[in-house]
């Protein structure tokens, strides 16, 4: 019994052991995890960009209205009472189609009145002029005749014109943007009857501010589109008209007219809206001059000077690399120098990473 007893004693004296060197042994290997995890930390998503020639390029998008190329009031150059009026409201019609016309009667009367009196002036002064060969008569008297005749060549070209004054047609194809008396109503000369809009193209007027004016017009334009409500997605191509040289006095914005054939799939009127979107290239980067970037991309140091960062494409660590500065513009800054075409660089959260940091790149 005694020696079971000793027996047992030593077991328990092994076991102890034995479980104080796996405690001591499971000690020493936590640490060692420990450290090993943050020596293999997870390297931090960003946002990245890498840069490309047409780095250059940026956009704008306005707020366009839809103009007329020229709004006219067509009114008779005679007076008289309206006995045709074909034309309704947002009627589009054709250069030469008739529009309205007056009660002819009068002027029907008046020209053939004119051109008896022309007949017989003519018959006079060739009588007259046979008279005076066989010098019967002075040649006072053939001058007075050749006046008269001349007075009522006058009068009835005079009645003619009168007589196609009586109508009017559409000087341009147009729309017909108001009728302003009602058919039968007696006008008078030079009083505006219809009120017409010119459609042979699509004009968007488009405000651009002072700030960005001298850029738009210097700049090596790309693309110009117009998207109008009615038919969203679809982008109508634009080309440059005119621009004012005069600032709006309230906004201090100058106006730029674009243009665009009028589509045969919408019905585009003056007073819509367009959204309007320029692709160019400033003039501040062209050739070698400097690239865009996103002024997200930029960072500063405590003196002032701007960097970014640089991502080695094999690594995925990120350096710091001073860069100068040129214009802002808009969401855009010019870089005159520091990157080159080709290098990726972070664009997002600049200020919270650290030079020698490994970044996991995100896709612009």
């Amino acid at each position: 019994m005694l020696k079971l007893n000793k027996d047992m004693m030593k077991f328990g004296v092994i076991a102890a052991l034995s479980l104080g060197g796996l405690g001591l042994l499971a000690g020493c290997q936590k640490p060692a995890s420990d450290a090993n995890a943050a020596t293999e930390a997870a390297p931090r998503p960003a946002k990245v960009l890498q840069i490309v020639e047409q780095q250059g390029l940026y956009t704008r998008s306005f707020t366009g209205r839809v103009e007329a190329v020229q709004t006219v009031n067509m009114a008779f150059r005679v007076s008289g009472q309206l006995n045709e009026l074909p034309v309704l409201e947002s009627q589009r019609v054709k250069k030469g189609d008739l529009i309205a016309a007056l009660d002819p009667t009068d002027y029907e009367n008046i020209l053939r009145e004119a051109k008896v009196n022309y007949e017989q002036k003519k018959l006079d002064l060739q009588r007259y002029d046979e008279l005076l060969k066989k010098q019967v008569i002075s040649q006072g008297a053939f001058d007075k005749t050749r006046t008269a005749y001349d007075l009522a060549k006058v009068t009835l070209d005079k009645a003619e014109q009168n007589m196609g004054y009586t109508k009017l047609v559409a000087p341009f194809d147009a729309i017909i943007t108001k009728r302003l008396v009602d058919n039968f109503t007696t006008v008078g000369q030079g009083n505006a009857v219809l009120r017409l809009q010119d459609v042979s193209e699509v004009q968007i007027d488009i405000n651009v501010p002072e700030t960005l004016f001298a850029q738009a017009i210097n700049s090596d334009l790309r693309s110009m589109t117009a998207e109008f409500p009615a038919n969203p997605g679809k982008a109508y191509q634009l080309t440059y008209r005119e621009h004012s040289t005069e600032a709006d006095p309230v906004t201090q914005t100058y106006r730029v007219t674009l243009a665009m054939p009028y589509p045969n799939d919408l019905s585009i009127f003056p007073g819509m809206t367009a959204s309007v979107r320029i692709d160019a290239r400033s003039p501040h980067v062209a050739g070698n001059d400097g690239i865009l970037l996103p002024t997200s991309a930029i960072g500063m140091n405590p003196d002032k000077t701007s960097f970014v960062w640089i991502v080695n494409g094999t690594t995925n660590a990120i350096s710091k690399r001073a860069v100068q500065l040129g214009q802002v513009l808009g969401p855009l800054v010019t870089i005159s120098g520091g990157v080159d075409a080709g290098e990726t660089i972070v664009v997002a959260g600049v200020a919270h990473l650290q030079d020698g940091q490994v970044i996991q790149p995100l896709g612009n």
